[in-house]
């Protein structure tokens, strides 16, 4: 590979990435999940006697208004299947009207990890073209930084059924059980609609059940470590950290999943946020369905491949202004190409990798550029993923947060819960 074009000090381009991952995080929307809501409520009628829950389950569902949201959430999702089942779920009941929109707030989880909203929204209008935007959480009277994933609108409908799920960066003190949700929404008719509907927690919020692991696993000479196991009632998380001496640079852990000794397994977390932190930093989390209300004496921690590329080839470095692919690693075999404002790779469909190929994105004086986006296109034989940038003419480092390189498939390891 040749010599890179940019020299940015390891120093500042770590602060970067720490700085730019917080900014992520906090303004982080999903914006590639579009369901249909006719789809979810004929789905809805048909789980409560098709999946396979127990009769407590379904009971303690049907006393849940709007319940189509939590039924959803239970078909993908063991853990949210145990914690109605052992009546954690705190129905809420509040509801706010705006220019002609009707928002209720049916009923919330919250623990320690992130807190998780269900509602219902109704309209005297369609609500094709509307969307939602952004939702602001207020913990005594004072924003809460989060990652807020939710599920947008499809079209042709006056009815929805959904919720948001708020990932905290840190820990919250629930020293005031008083919340407020904001929703912004946006309609091409009826303008801005802003709903805020505060809500109170009565019940006990159950404390976090942390073990220290410490075991390191080593894949062809690359290692990292399992420092902790966290389980909450919304997710298991699983704390990492990557040896400083490795060679290469692991990119990712595929298919991870934890099994108790009777066989339950919970695997990564489906719709929402299944990773924390970067990476490239050394620590990250990974986040799968939690098992908070069993007491297994050891886990299974089971993991599929790991991915990972020599250090310093782990990213392609781009001229905006010429719109030109100035490097890439020699491994990089996929067609690559630049346009304004935007960098685009072209898979083919019998590649089973991962999409969203690239991370963080550092400009030429080694601060942030900013990803707006990502979208997904395919035809016959490719899929086309292209990765958008804020305006910007010059020259980029841009880093892969996924590449299919496995160095190591089906790995196991035992960890005691003591």
């Amino acid at each position: 590979m040749s010599k890179p074009l940019i020299d940015v000090p390891k120093e500042k381009l770590q602060q970067v990435r720490i700085d730019m991952f917080r900014k992520v995080q906090r303004e982080k929307r999903i914006k590639n999940r579009i369901v249909s809501v006719t789809f979810i409520s004929m789905l809805c009628l048909s789980l409560i006697f098709s999946i396979r829950i127990s009769p407590t389950i379904a009971s303690q569902v049907a006393k849940i208004p709007g319940f189509q949201a939590i039924v959803s959430a239970i078909a993908i999702d063991k853990g949210i299947r145990d914690i109605v089942d052992h009546e954690y779920f705190e129905e809420i009941n509040v509801t706010q009207s705006r220019k002609g929109l009707s928002l209720t707030l049916q009923g919330v989880i919250a623990d320690n990890s992130g807190l998780v909203l269900f509602y219902d929204a109704e309209a005297s209008f369609d609500m094709s073209n509307l969307n939602l935007e952004k939702v602001q959480l207020f913990h005594g009277g004072e924003e809460i930084e989060c990652g807020c994933t939710f599920i947008r609108n499809a079209s042709d409908q006056t009815y929805i059924s959904s919720s948001v799920e708020y990932n905290f960066l840190e820990p919250i003190a629930y020293t005031s059980k008083d919340f407020k949700a904001v929703f912004h929404f946006s309609d091409e008719e009826k303008g801005n609609i802003k709903i805020t509907l505060p809500f109170s927690l009565k019940n006990e919020v159950a404390e976090e059940k942390i073990f220290t692991a410490n075991r390191t696993i080593d894949v062809n000479g690359q290692k990292f470590t399992i420092t902790q196991i966290r389980r909450s009632p919304l997710k298991v998380a699983l704390d990492i950290e990557l040896a400083k001496d490795n060679t290469m640079q692991i990119l990712a852990l595929d298919d991870v999943a934890v099994m108790t000794e009777s066989g339950e397994r919970r695997d990564s977390i489906i719709n929402g946020i299944s990773k924390g932190g970067n990476i490239r930093d050394g620590k990250f989390t990974l986040y799968l369905q939690s098992n908070y209300f069993d007491d297994p004496a050891s886990l299974k921690v089971m993991i599929g491949a790991v991915h990972a590329v020599p250090k310093g080839e782990d990213f392609v470095e781009v001229d905006f202004s010429t719109k030109e692919i100035l490097t890439k690693p020699t491994y990089f075999n996929e067609d690559l190409s630049a346009a304004q404002q935007s960098v685009s790779v072209k898979i083919n469909k019998d590649n089973k990798g991962k999409f969203l190929m690239f991370s963080d994105a550092i400009k030429e004086d080694g601060t942030p550029l900013e990803i707006k986006g990502v979208t997904i296109s395919r035809d016959e034989q490719y899929v086309m993923e292209t990765t958008q940038f804020e305006d910007y003419t010059g020259k980029a480092k841009i880093y892969l947060n996924y590449y299919t390189n496995p160095i190591g498939n089906n790995i196991e390891v035992n960890i005691p819960l003591q």
